[in-house]
């Protein structure tokens, strides 16, 4: 039994214990300045801003621009300030044009016969690329260009393999295999690589970078079927790709990795920007509130706040992500429902909380005009009295519409985010003022090809830019839509494969869009002085990120306008203001010298 002394001190220990824990909850409200956007970065560079080529740095193209090699050959030059020259017809030579790259795409115009011109082309000196092969076939009865692809055999015209490898030193990440664990059947829905390819044998001089996995048992790993290789053919670097991997996105870092591989070293300007982005939530309006109750029992805004909400908490504190969620005032436009003020402040004051940023979805469904979209989505906001500023908008599919909309309704948009590329740039301007960036994968959806995408774009670009599609679990239409699945699959995805291992910043789409206009504007050169010495000229913003990929080599030193980091064996990260950066280097301490008689 308590006496009353016990009593009143337990009385007083828990009222003052529930003060503290009022008082700082008050405390941390009133420090919540949820109307207020921090991630803004007021960056003054525009479309009309954007870096031209260099004259002096031609690749020439031949083969359908429109097709997925000519995609990725547009966006490498466009990035790396390369002036492209297109050709539907093998050209002719043009000796010392400062071509630094011919790159042949034979899925999109007939090569066959054409062996001859293409020699004449290979005697410029340029490193030549052959983005895809004629078929295999055709290769066998053409010894001079087995010659030029250094094939020595045709060993079968098709093979299927259990898998591909990365070998290291060629994407950035290290070596990587792809291929269905045998142990774990349920991952064959992860197969989406091109698997039935033809089988080359190459010669001496030739530098594998990917192979064709097959059982170890019946070939051995020297004999696996090549994707990817390099032959020297009269002092010139021929790589052929065996495969689709010189396609559309994919390919931009391919090429990079391709050029590093011909130069003593190689630096190229980058985003460095790894974004996440929830599309179309929180939704504000009680919309599919009956379908929801259904499954979880809750309304939509109970949905949001009791079961998805603190699942993208749970993500965001583990995978330390910058998010971005593009609220929805409304998505179905045939159906009148409630909006709830109170949830659009909490969910801002989450945010808050959370290091996130708010941005606007222009995603609805309905008998109303994309103009009439966004203006009740800005006029909403307005009347709740918020001053928050939306600087970015998410459309599921990116139209021509939306650029006067933009420039006259929406003045204080910054940037785009659009889940459905097609064939437009990565990241680009669409108007004079604002910027497209466009989802580069679904976070529900991983396969070994979207892997190598994401491998291949952080090499390229150090940029990401991974969707949530939260309108899937709102709406859900079959079971795999339901948010235990649905998130199951995202948090394990996000978590495991979709975060970075590199050392590339997370950021939020506003912060992207500064690193963006940055990089477009960037105007840059460099030079090696002597062995130890490179020096990199960059002009524009206040500051910009380059890789630096060098072959045996480390940085020791560095001038003090910039600063680096080590990204992995021969490869750093540069933050450079603008002037002249000198890297001082030397040979690595990892390269293995033998001292022995011979």
């Amino acid at each position: 039994m308590l006496s009353k002394r016990d009593f009143f001190a337990i009385f007083l220990m828990m009222a003052t214990l529930f003060f503290i824990f009022q008082f700082s909850m008050v405390m941390k409200a009133q420090e919540n300045n949820y109307d207020e956007n921090e991630h803004v970065i007021e960056v003054d560079l525009h479309a009309s801003d954007v870096s031209v080529v260099e004259a002096d740095k031609k690749v020439w193209f031949i083969g359908d621009i429109e097709g997925g090699v000519g995609d990725a050959v547009r966006q490498w030059c466009t990035y790396t300030r390369q002036q492209l020259m297109t050709f539907t017809e093998i050209p002719e030579p043009v000796m010392g044009a400062g071509v630094e790259a011919i790159v042949i795409d034979p899925g999109t115009i007939n090569i066959k016969n054409k062996t001859d011109k293409i020699l004449k082309l290979a005697d410029m000196g340029a490193c030549m690329i052959f983005g895809d092969l004629p078929d295999a076939e055709y290769i066998d009865s053409d010894e001079d260009l087995k010659k030029l692809l250094g094939i020595t055999k045709v060993v079968r015209p098709s093979v299927h393999v259990e898998g591909v490898q990365i070998f290291g030193g060629f994407l950035l990440g290290g070596e990587t295999v792809y291929a269905v664990n045998k142990a774990k059947p349920e991952e064959e829905r992860f197969e989406d690589l091109d698997l039935d390819i033809a089988w080359y044998d190459t010669g001496l001089g030739t530098k594998t970078y990917i192979v064709g996995v097959m059982d170890e048992d019946k070939v051995h790993p020297y004999d696996f079927p090549k994707m990817i290789w390099r032959s020297y053919y009269n002092g010139t670097f021929v790589y052929a790709v065996n495969g689709d991997y010189l396609q559309g996105m994919m390919g931009i870092g391919f090429l990079h990795s391709m050029m590093y591989d011909t130069k003593e070293y190689y630096i190229y300007p980058i985003v460095n920007a790894n974004c996440i982005v929830f599309s179309d939530f929180p939704c504000l309006s009680s919309e599919n509130s009956e379908k929801l109750m259904s499954i979880y029992s809750r309304n939509a805004e109970a949905f949001q706040r009791d079961i998805a909400w603190p699942g993208i908490i749970s993500m965001a504190t583990r995978s330390e992500f910058s998010m971005t969620c593009f609220m929805s005032e409304r998505y179905d436009y045939d159906r009148e429902t409630d909006i709830s003020g109170d949830e659009t402040r909490f969910y801002l004051q989450q945010m808050k909380e959370l290091n996130a940023e708010a941005g606007r979805s222009l995603d609805y469904v309905g008998s109303i005009s994309l103009a009439d979209k966004a203006k009740y989505s800005r006029e909403y906001y307005e009347k709740e009295g918020l001053n928050y500023r939306f600087r970015s908008l998410y459309i599921q599919e990116w139209k021509d519409e939306l650029k006067p909309i933009l420039e006259e309704l929406e003045p204080d948009v910054r940037t785009v985010v659009s889940a459905s590329r097609k064939n437009h740039p990565a990241i680009s301007f669409c108007s004079e003022n604002v910027t497209l960036q466009y989802a580069t994968n679904k976070a529900d959806e991983y396969s070994f090809k979207n892997a190598l995408l994401f491998k291949s774009l952080l090499t390229s670009l150090g940029y990401t830019n991974v969707l949530v599609n939260m309108t899937q679990a709102l709406w859900p239409e079959t079971a795999e839509d339901e948010w235990q699945n649905f998130f199951d699959h995202v948090f394990s995805y996000v978590t495991s494969y979709w975060s970075d291992r590199l050392i590339f910043d997370a950021t939020t789409i506003s912060e992207s869009d500064a690193r963006i206009r940055k990089m477009l504007s960037a105007k840059y050169s460099d030079e090696k002085r002597d062995d130890n010495t490179i020096v990199l000229h960059s002009s524009g913003a206040d500051e910009n990120f380059f890789i630096v990929r060098l072959h045996d080599r480390e940085i020791v030193k560095i001038s003090d306008n910039a600063e680096y980091t080590r990204i992995e064996k021969d490869s750093y990260l540069i933050k450079a203001k603008p002037g002249d950066t000198v890297i001082t280097t030397k040979e690595s301490e990892e390269v293995i010298h033998y001292d022995g008689p011979f």
